[in-house]
């Protein structure tokens, strides 16, 4: 065991000492031992105790945790206040410049247990009511928290698109005339991506387009650089030559299964040499399969029998529900969230401030409640055709009842009934509580329907038959939660609503003005789900809704 090793062990121990108020003079001592530890030259784990105990800054308790360390390999002490702690709570510990303070406040006063939720936290602006989180403090963290998940291997679908469409542009730049394009899991609109990868055709060099880039260039193949960005994302280039670049976009697009099943279906039919990829589909007289289709199973049996989906456009959504105000979690007040949404196109807005039980994202009380429902009157006089729609995300109760009595549920334009306490349910549990709120006859919308944050937390489970038994019972539509952390529901279980007549409504989950754009990636996700406008539901106007 290394010194390095060793050191971090009391560095870990004295932030988790830390971070349950442990006794201070205990905590310093081993922040010295770590201090310590880091800058000796000699090996720590080949000298004995009574060496050890003549180092300054190792007292004799610590000489005897770092023999019980060398010679174990585990420390007691450590590993009793690591089964004390949540797993997700450790973690953020390492999380650059997020101390042991803040990570017990958001712990102990916040009830967060994992990092996704802390991130989500951050979006919703949950961290500004308490104590030593400020605004920019809490914008700090979530940059932190952003590049901390990159860092961990998988990227979220908008980082990707974000990181593609940066390295695309300077290629671009650098060399004029060439064919760039993502390909792989960014081109299909995954939900979540293992590495960036782009598509260069090109016919000439192409390393010198990264000439003054941050980006590390590590292993060069023929047709393939992988290279490395300034904050450790994987991207991989491929390169060919113009005239070629249809057949290799169609090849690198993917999936291996989909390209193989494609070919085999065509024996002896060459797709080389292809400029444009639409070629390809020509070439056999298929119909083009758009990228996010490609990874559904069967889809090229539909191409082949002309069963294709319509699939939905941002054109044919008629407005934009679950948005936020500064009434309860959002960044922006009312006003200024209707005329963002009144700007991008939309017909109308719903809005749909956090329900009076949740008390964390400072939820409507009715009295608020009616004070709302008279700054919207107001606005909706103001605003000419445009519409604002009086809803609410009601928290979904223990017992799968809505927030508010009966006479104030009916009064509400829509309502989207959401869990946001108590995730940590059976399958049977967490289906009870779900079906109960669908069958509550004031629901419109089941919102992220399994509460899960993609690479921070797996949503609860539930029994998707019972589930979609009772929306299609109850004329309750589900959500796609467009917030690129969410894209709940799973796009593979769209076509089993579809199938059972269920609309799905695309919704941002907006807390801020730029959030009401969130809906892009909910619109991929619907696509890649085989969603049609006929079957969403905010491709309609409100008074179309229960035809």
């Amino acid at each position: 065991m290394t010194n390095k090793e060793i050191a971090n062990a009391f560095d870990t121990l004295a932030n988790l000492l830390e971070l349950h108020g442990e006794n201070e003079f205990k905590i310093k001592s081993y922040r010295n031992a770590y201090l310590t530890l880091r800058k000796l030259d000699r090996p720590v784990s080949e000298l004995p105790e009574s060496e050890l105990k003549g180092i300054k800054g190792i007292g004799a308790a610590t000489a005897a945790k770092i023999i019980e360390l060398t010679s174990t390999g585990a420390m007691e002490a450590l590993e009793s206040i690591l089964r004390e702690t949540p797993a997700g709570v450790v973690e953020m510990l390492d999380i650059n410049g997020f101390g042991p303070k803040k990570v017990r406040s958001v712990w102990k006063d916040m009830g967060i247990e994992t990092i996704g939720e802390l991130w989500y936290a951050c979006n919703e602006n949950r961290l500004v009511e308490y104590k030593g989180f400020g605004l920019k403090t809490q914008e700090d963290l979530r940059k932190r928290l952003e590049y901390y998940q990159r860092s961990k291997g998988k990227l979220h679908c908008d980082t990707a698109e974000q990181i593609s469409a940066a390295l695309g542009a300077r290629i671009t730049a650098a060399l004029p005339g060439a064919f760039v394009a993502p390909v792989g899991m960014v081109r299909r609109k995954n939900e979540v991506v293992d590495q960036v990868e782009l598509l260069v055709g090109y016919n000439g060099e192409v390393t010198a387009a990264f000439d003054g880039v941050e980006l590390r260039l590590e292993v060069s193949e023929a047709g393939q650089l992988r290279a490395v960005t300034a904050d450790g994302t994987q991207v991989i280039l491929y390169k060919c030559l113009a005239e070629e670049f249809g057949s290799k976009l169609f090849q690198y697009t993917g999936p291996a299964s989909f390209v193989s099943d494609f070919v085999a279906r065509f024996p002896g039919q060459s797709f080389k040499g292809l400029r444009m990829e639409q070629e390809v589909f020509e070439k056999v007289g298929l119909p083009y399969v758009v990228p996010e289709l490609r990874d559904r199973p069967g889809i090229l049996d539909l191409a082949t029998t002309g069963q294709l989906p319509d699939l939905i456009t941002a054109e044919q959504l008629q407005g934009v529900l679950h948005v936020h105000t500064d009434w309860s979690d959002g960044l922006h007040s009312l006003e200024q969230m209707c005329t963002r949404a009144r700007d991008l196109g939309y017909s109308y807005i719903g809005i749909t401030d956090h329900s009076k039980s949740a008390f964390y994202a400072n939820g409507l009380q009715i009295e608020r409640l009616e004070r709302q429902w008279e700054a919207i009157d107001r606005l909706n006089e103001q605003m000419g055709s445009f519409r604002i729609l009086k809803g609410i995300e009601s928290d979904i109760l223990n017992d799968g009842s809505l927030d508010y009595p009966e006479e104030w549920l009916r009064r509400f334009d829509f309502i989207i009934a959401s869990v946001h306490s108590n995730l940590k349910m059976s399958m049977e549990k967490a289906t009870e509580r779900v079906v109960r709120a669908i069958e509550n006859p004031y629901t419109t919308i089941l919102g992220h329907p399994t509460g899960r944050l993609l690479l921070s937390r797996e949503g609860y489970p539930l029994d998707w038959e019972a589930v979609m038994d009772a929306c299609q019972r109850c004329g309750v539509a589900i959500e796609l939660n467009a917030h690129p952390y969410r894209l709940d529901i799973d796009h593979t279980l769209i076509p089993q609503a579809l199938a059972r007549g269920i609309k799905i409504s695309i919704n941002p989950d907006a807390h801020s003005l730029d959030g009401l754009e969130h809906v892009r990636y909910g619109l991929q996700i619907a696509r890649k789900g085989g969603l049609t406008a006929s079957s969403c539901l905010n491709a309609y106007l409100p008074e179309q809704w229960g035809s």
